[in-house]
């Protein structure tokens, strides 16, 4: 207990402006022989802010909801890849990632963890590994192979980052069955959509229906994939925080090419 009020002692020392510098918390994890997971936990608790979020403009109370969050993202290509880089540094606590697959030459136009030298490299790995540059307080799960209801069932919000319908269905039961909210985006050349599937809704079955099995590869731009992870990751957001959101009952249709955005009912 001593230590403890030492160690707040110590933060409120070296705040700033309200916010806490990461040479700051990095002093104070070797100086208390803690994580800085640790030290951000301590830091948002007593409304101290660490200075990577300052321009968040959330508060202390809201990011630390944030942080005790957990996200899982099924698949890690061009969606999920960047909807965890994003979620990563907005300050998320634990990411969940999921993919069995490994980085092609064709992921780099559009794969943001994807270079010439993670090529043949599991995407799984290589996303938790610069993830963790990016934010060291993070937790990460990997699964380097298909999803499993574990994968659903061990978070609290679903990220569909998949392009094989069949799986999306699967995706989409497995959360309706385990009540987790499924923030899907797909995309197509100029074009893409995104919505969210509640456990009492069937967006899915909606946008893919179960009679279409045929499956062929999309043209996928690297315009389209960076605004509708975006729009996954301001959903993802949205719904930690408790914000209301039209997608939780409608979806939007993305015309990049023509500057046409369109809502429907879910």
């Amino acid at each position: 207990m001593a230590e403890e009020r030492e160690l707040l002692q110590f933060l409120q020392e070296r705040t700033k402006d309200g916010s806490l510098s990461l040479v700051d918390q990095r002093d104070a994890a070797r100086q208390f022989n803690c994580s800085l997971r640790d030290i951000e936990e301590t830091a948002l608790n007593h409304s101290i802010l660490p200075g990577r979020y300052q321009r968040n403009g959330l508060s202390p109370a809201r990011q630390l909801l944030l942080f005790h969050a957990k996200v899982a993202i099924i698949g890690c290509g061009g969606l999920g890849g960047r909807v965890a880089d994003l979620l990563a540094r907005l300050g998320v606590g634990c990411l969940c990632l999921t993919d069995p697959d490994i980085f092609s030459e064709s992921n780099l136009n559009r794969q943001n963890f994807c270079t010439t030298e993670t090529l043949g490299q599991y995407k799984v790995e290589v996303v938790a590994q610069e993830l963790r540059k990016i934010n060291p307080i993070l937790n990460i799960e990997t699964t380097k192979g298909r999803f499993t209801e574990t994968s659903v069932s061990a978070a609290y919000l679903i990220v569909d980052g998949l392009d094989s319908i069949e799986d999306r269905h699967h995706l989409s039961r497995l959360c309706r069955k385990h009540s987790r909210p499924l923030i899907h985006a797909a995309v197509n050349n100029w074009y893409g959509q995104v919505g969210v599937e509640q456990f009492d809704t069937q967006l899915i079955t909606q946008l893919f229906p179960i009679q279409v099995r045929s499956f062929q590869a999309p043209q996928v731009l690297p315009p389209t994939v960076a605004l509708l992870a975006a729009m996954q990751a301001a959903e993802v957001c949205k719904l930690i925080l408790g914000q209301n959101s039209p997608l939780t009952s409608t979806w939007l249709h993305c015309d990049l090419l023509n500057c046409e955005y369109t809502l429907f009912e879910s």
